[in-house]
């Protein structure tokens, strides 16, 4: 997920809509139920200590790039300045980069988010999600699906 400017998202010209800017996120947590994920909220700093190392190996770690020969082409530095994206990997064995299926499941989720400063402009928040969903065709041709 990403935070992008209200304007460069509905197109203005001269915003960027790939820029996803941090806004001074000081606090971000998943709420899956009543258990929080990741279950340490991350808590990043984006001012002079540049401590938001949590937040950047997510992006490794949850889309299953940690210890492979797989980048990001994402460096740290370039990560606070238009590349503050967040992974959170939701599957029960935290294998989201698998080849196997997990246990289907409904939940509801909810996002909390702080800021250290006020935002400065209508921010929207963009969600990239993958669902694994089943189709079958049995015997008698009838399509039956799980969404």
């Amino acid at each position: 997920m990403g935070m992008v400017s209200n304007t460069a998202y509905n197109g203005d010209f001269y915003n960027n809509p790939f820029n996803f800017k941090h806004y001074d996120l000081s606090y971000l947590c998943l709420l899956d139920g009543n258990r929080m994920i990741p279950s340490k909220p991350y808590q990043p700093k984006f001012d002079t200590s540049n401590s938001y190392s949590r937040c950047y190996m997510s992006l490794f770690t949850d889309l299953g790039r940690y210890h492979k020969d797989q980048d990001i082409n994402i460096s740290y530095s370039e990560y606070k300045d238009g590349y503050t994206l967040l992974a959170i990997d939701l599957t029960p064995d935290l294998s989201a980069d698998g080849m196997h299926d997990s246990v289907l499941r409904n939940s509801n989720l909810a996002l909390d988010i702080r800021f250290s400063k006020a935002l400065p402009e209508t921010v929207n928040l963009i969600v990239y999600a993958e669902y694994r969903n089943v189709i079958e065709i049995d015997k008698n041709r009838n399509v039956l699906t799980d969404f």
